[in-house]
């Protein structure tokens, strides 16, 4: 049986530039950087980087010992520098050190203040990990040399388990790898964290998403990063991803792009979903119809309870809300409405007709947003549905998009952000 013995646990800003003895003690270099590889989840160290412009490393099975004040070999430095850098191999310093890496235990970005590292020897050989990275404020004091305050701060360390880079630093680190932890979470957790990351960062997570995953992401983010990440990609892969948005979201986004680019996406998406798009983006600003989502729950009326709840399972991830239905005749005029409440307390071989709403508060798709406004005041309405003048159904508008109206400036996408929480909350089924 193997036993690993402890030698010296310490952090990387204590290490930085710490002089480096040969066997006779004579110092022969300073620590520049170190560099390590993935085994598994677990950051192996290789060696350590000496010269500035050069890829030749110290050995790590060559250092005796690894103390506070110093690294000291147990052969010369040109013995124990035998390795080079390889293209998977990291280095700390450069590319983790003050970078943003992905908390996926705690849901967020966080930043590299420093790294804890351990070095042992098992079956004769001498080994570095990096145990974790401490991502709070004692970091920043110990880095800083306020070792006072820094005892009096509890380090916060994240196992690297837990972390996710969100970049590549060498060719061979591909996306597919990097975030396969992330893409456990919820879209909306990745919502969150795309919305805090620059370009090209946000693109990189969602070009590693597959096109449903990248679309129910983005339809949780603000308008400002769906935008932002929308023109950033190319034509195909946008318009693939618009094809799985809800039609008012891809509307939103195409109309605050440039008029070619969004003619291109257009152009590659599914004929009908661009068609519906395209309808939305024809009505003027101050129209209920430029609002409405195209995707919503309709029942001819004849249909059971039973077979109700069926078509609701299976329309619900396409839809605004499942929590309102609406109901249309043979034409497609609009004759009632029902909750979905309502169908949970009905029973199963009831017909939807039977409990449905007949008298129905509805908006035309030509009304102003100020009617729009003062309906869903008056009624307390989280939805409504949208008809031309022959009563014919076109679409449905909810209440985060009349919240939207209250803001006097689009730019002001912080502002929009407030209102992300309705629209989830009407995506989810008003839960």
């Amino acid at each position: 049986m193997s036993y690993a013995k402890f030698i010296s646990e310490f952090y990387l800003s204590e290490q930085l530039n710490k002089p480096i003895l040969d066997k006779n003690n004579i110092k022969v270099a300073n620590l520049r950087d170190i560099a390590v590889c993935w085994d598994k989840n677990i950051p192996i160290g290789r060696g350590i980087k000496f010269l500035k412009d050069s890829n030749k490393l110290i050995n790590i099975n060559y250092i005796k010992e690894w103390t506070k004040d110093a690294i000291i070999l147990d052969t010369t430095l040109e013995r124990a520098a035998d390795i080079v850098a390889r293209d998977e191999d990291i280095y700390i310093v450069k590319w983790i050190l003050d970078k943003q890496l992905i908390d996926l235990k705690g849901r967020k970005l966080v930043r590299v203040n420093d790294i804890k590292i351990s070095f042992y020897s098992k079956d004769l050989e001498k080994k570095l990990i990096l145990l974790a990275v401490d991502v709070g404020f004692s970091g920043i004091l110990r880095r800083l040399g306020i070792n006072f305050l820094e005892k009096k701060v509890h380090p916060q360390l994240i196992s690297w388990s837990y972390l996710a880079p969100i970049s590549k630093r060498t060719s061979n680190l591909q996306l597919s790898t990097e975030f396969k932890g992330l893409k456990e979470l919820h879209p909306a957790d990745i919502a969150d964290i795309i919305e805090e990351l620059a370009q090209p960062e946000r693109s990189k997570i969602i070009e590693s998403l597959d096109v449903e995953s990248a679309a129910e992401v983005l339809a949780e983010a603000d308008i400002e990063t769906q935008i932002n990440v929308i023109d950033s990609l190319d034509t195909e892969k946008a318009a693939d991803i618009l094809d799985e948005m809800p039609s008012d979201d891809a509307a939103d986004i195409l109309s605050e792009l440039d008029e070619k680019k969004s003619q291109e996406i257009l152009e590659h998406m599914d004929p009908e979903e661009a068609s519906e798009v395209i309808e939305l983006l024809n009505y003027e600003d101050e129209h209920v119809g430029s609002l409405m989502a195209k995707d919503y729950i309709a029942f001819s009326g004849d249909e059971t309870i039973e077979e109700a709840l069926n078509i609701v399972k299976k329309m619900a991830e396409e839809v605004e809300t499942i929590y309102v239905s609406y109901v249309v005749d043979s034409k497609g005029k609009l004759i009632g409405v029902t909750s979905l409440r309502e169908i949970l307390i009905s029973k199963p071989d009831e017909k939807i007709k039977d409990i449905m709403q007949k008298n129905v508060i509805s908006l035309n798709h030509f009304d102003h947003h100020d009617k729009a406004l003062e309906l869903f005041a008056k009624y307390n309405l989280f939805a409504m549905p949208v008809v031309n003048n022959e009563n014919k159904l076109l679409g449905i508008i909810t209440v985060d998009d009349v919240l939207r109206l209250l803001i006097p400036d689009r730019s002001d996408t912080d502002t929009f952000s407030r209102f992300d929480a309705v629209k989830k909350f009407l995506r989810e089924g008003g839960k």
